[in-house]
């Protein structure tokens, strides 16, 4: 009987601080308003990396940088509360494909196997699909 009463109560609080983490608003996830904002994120996290420009994704959850270099590119996604940033040389992408506007990258290590970022309209996912096409390694 006792184990019953152990069981109801671990599970009695996980829900309470489950829920309690929710209503706090801490299990929301961070959002880019601007691309200003996603390039001095990627420059905290990144400090030896120079952002030239950044694309965001429609919702603002995720975005792709162009650095400095013609042959790296940057990535900043959310983990969490917390922003992870990544360069991505050439060797470390395994495909790519742009379809209605929607980006989804395939990565060559386990980290990050594959992620979709969402183009605010068709022109920014011509952009970077010609950006990609140059981007062999």
């Amino acid at each position: 009987m006792t184990l019953l009463y152990l069981i109801a109560g671990s599970a009695a609080s996980i829900l309470f601080i489950t829920a309690l983490h929710h209503w706090l608003g801490r299990s929301d996830s961070p959002r880019l308003p601007d691309t200003a904002t996603a390039m001095r994120q990627f420059a905290d996290l990144m400090p030896d990396e120079k952002a030239t420009g950044a694309t965001l994704s429609a919702d603002g959850g995720s975005a792709l940088l162009d650095l400095d270099m013609r042959d790296r590119l940057g990535l900043l996604l959310p983990m969490g509360q917390f922003w992870v940033a990544r360069r991505l040389h050439p060797a470390d992408i395994a495909g790519w494909a742009i379809r209605d506007s929607v980006l989804t990258l395939r990565l060559a290590d386990f980290t990050t196997p594959a992620f979709r970022l969402a183009f605010a309209d068709a022109a920014t996912a011509a952009q970077w699909r010609q950006r990609l096409d140059s981007f062999k390694p």
